[in-house]
């Protein structure tokens, strides 16, 4: 297996610096411009706050590029990090409906082994699925137990691992 070089997408990282600079200008402006009362400040310098960690985070996912390989797991960028396959000791698939009856949402994949910072990938990336496969692959091979949400959503990414059916 080769490597493959793996970023998020340049339309889903446009949208994301667009609503963060919105945020970031529709929660400040009014701090800058007006005189607003300390609650309402307080309540815009939030939502400025948590707009400007979701710019800083957009940054973050633009200038980092993910290497998948047959041993490894590489986040190249500013808080680089690498997974070892045959380490790893931390899988979690989660899934975040955007509608009560769970027809959309996205999926984030969080994964770690010995010693090493843990990388969370949402199903946004290119190459998502063939991450989650490597992972599941590793985690058979390591025998890593699964949770019961994690190999539900596997499940439902057409995925199956050995060893990790669902006890009845």
């Amino acid at each position: 297996m080769s490597s493959a070089d793996l970023r998020y997408p340049r339309q889903t990282l446009l949208a994301d610096y667009g609503r963060a600079t919105a945020g970031v200008l529709l929660c400040g402006a009014p701090l800058l411009l007006l005189d607003v009362n300390r609650w309402l400040a307080l309540i815009l310098l939030l939502g400025f706050l948590l707009f400007a960690v979701f710019l800083a985070r957009t940054a973050l996912r633009h200038h980092t590029r993910y290497v998948l390989g047959p041993d490894t797991l590489c986040a190249d960028g500013p808080a680089g990090t690498m997974v070892e396959w045959n380490r790893l000791d931390r899988l979690k698939l989660s899934y975040f409906s955007t509608k009560r009856d769970r027809s959309d949402g996205w999926m984030q994949l969080s994964v770690g082994s010995a010693g090493g910072r843990m990388i969370k990938l949402d199903s946004s990336l290119d190459g998502f699925h063939d991450v989650v496969e490597r992972a599941a692959h590793a985690a058979e091979t390591t025998g890593l137990p699964l949770s019961e949400t994690t190999r539900a959503n596997l499940k439902a990414m057409g995925i199956s691992v050995a060893g990790q059916e669902e006890k009845v």
